[in-house]
């Protein structure tokens, strides 16, 4: 004889992989501080500097020739101005075991969508400073020349008098998979550090090192240097509410927006370096 089985649906929710933040570490650690409230544009100077010449021990002009001391500015103006929305009907809500529950699908929403995003457009505006600098190199890597090609980025911060101190370096599991093949890497490399919720794997020759999906960085970079006080990363509103008595809607509606945005000051570029795969 034939059986009908009883089925039950479960209120239980397949989750998403999702990751913690991975670029909170590097911004806002500088000593710029912007303003936006009540604006939505900020304007920063920065000033000149002159040569030094050698003192002459007669004359009026004993310094040097005299020259006014220059300013130039740099305006800054939010871009991100992101949303969501979705509703949960009362109806579906308790058809369904309450799964839609709005509460844990806002939690859901910033976890799987909002943290990711901003990470990825902070990298992306990092690499951007970087490469219309021409801060970096372009060149197959290869485990016998990883830990080269990253050396040479890190040095290149150096003689561009960025501070050893506070270095990370953002790189895919594939960059990391070649550098764990080089002898020299693995002997350099201070593990003790790791701290695999936020990304960070170890640290080598002063840079702290993260490791990201690839997806959160741009094409073929294979090395993505930032030093920790370059990146100026706003917020003016981060607001999320759920209503549950809007017209024409028996249940819930969520509603989120962010507006914020990424900065890199013209004196801290140097403070950015990149390798591309060719």
């Amino acid at each position: 004889m034939a059986q009908n089985y009883a089925a039950a649906h479960l209120a239980q929710i397949d989750e998403h992989f999702a990751l913690d933040a991975k670029t909170g570490g590097v911004v806002n650690k500088g000593g710029i501080r912007l303003d936006f409230n009540g604006k939505n544009t900020v304007t920063i100077y920065h000033v000149d500097t002159v040569a030094e010449t050698d003192y002459v021990r007669s004359g009026t002009n004993r310094f040097g020739a005299m020259v006014e001391l220059g300013t130039a500015t740099q305006t800054f103006v939010l871009s991100q101005d992101k949303a969501f929305t979705f509703s949960v009907d009362r109806g579906n809500l308790e058809d369904s075991m309450m799964v839609q529950e709005a509460n844990k699908a806002v939690k859901r929403q910033i976890r799987d969508v909002a943290i990711p995003a901003v990470d990825v457009y902070r990298l992306a505006v990092a690499h951007a400073a970087a490469l219309a600098a021409s801060q970096g190199a372009t060149a197959a890597v290869t485990s016998s020349n990883a830990y080269t090609k990253f050396l040479d980025q890190n040095d290149a911060m150096t003689e561009a008098k960025v501070p050893e101190s506070g270095r990370h370096c953002f790189m895919s599991p594939a960059t990391y998979s070649l550098l764990k093949q080089d002898t020299a890497f693995m002997r350099s490399c201070d593990t003790t550090v790791r701290d695999l919720k936020t990304g960070v794997i170890g640290e080598v020759d002063g840079v702290t090192l993260h490791k990201v999906p690839s997806t959160y960085l741009p094409t073929n970079e294979v090395y993505l240097f930032i030093w920790d006080q370059v990146l100026i990363s706003p917020t003016k509103f981060d607001s999320i509410r759920i209503l549950t008595d809007v017209q024409g809607i028996d249940g819930a509606v969520a509603e989120g927006r962010r507006y914020y945005d990424c900065f890199v000051p013209t004196y801290k570029i140097p403070g950015l370096r990149y390798h591309l795969s060719a």
